[in-house]
């Protein structure tokens, strides 16, 4: 297994993009946080606060079975050891397979980050 952490980071306040806000960013490498942490701070510093960013992630072979199973599928560290149903292990390798029959070595995703809002701008206002 490789070195899979879930990762927060501070990122503004999509609503008013002052205020810094913990922000979930997912499973992911120290390598892998760090890539997307510069991508998205390149976005930022050209004014584009919106509510979803995205990163691109590389990902070898082996990285991205484990990247898919943690991100889209759900699974905990500790599952991945030994609790994978089939049906997800076939759909993770299929898609896996499919990406790098286009000769690729490695696999890149588009890996969404969402921004949060913070707590002055949480507050419902209600309308009238």
């Amino acid at each position: 297994m490789t070195s899979f952490q879930y990762y927060f980071h501070q990122l503004p306040c999509f609503d008013c993009k002052k205020t810094t806000v913990s922000t979930d960013l997912g499973w992911l490498t120290p390598a892998m946080k760090d890539e997307a942490i510069a991508q998205i701070t390149a976005v930022l510093a050209e004014g584009e606060v919106t509510p979803d960013l995205s990163a691109n992630i590389v990902c070898t072979k082996e990285e991205a079975r484990e990247y898919l199973l943690l991100n889209f599928f759900g699974y905990s560290e500790e599952e991945l050891a030994s609790e994978i149903e089939a049906d997800d292990e076939k759909e993770v390798a299929d898609e896996i397979a499919e990406l790098l029959e286009e000769g690729k070595e490695t696999i890149v995703f588009e890996h969404e980050i969402a921004l949060q809002c913070c707590a002055d701008c949480d507050v419902e206002v209600e309308s009238n």
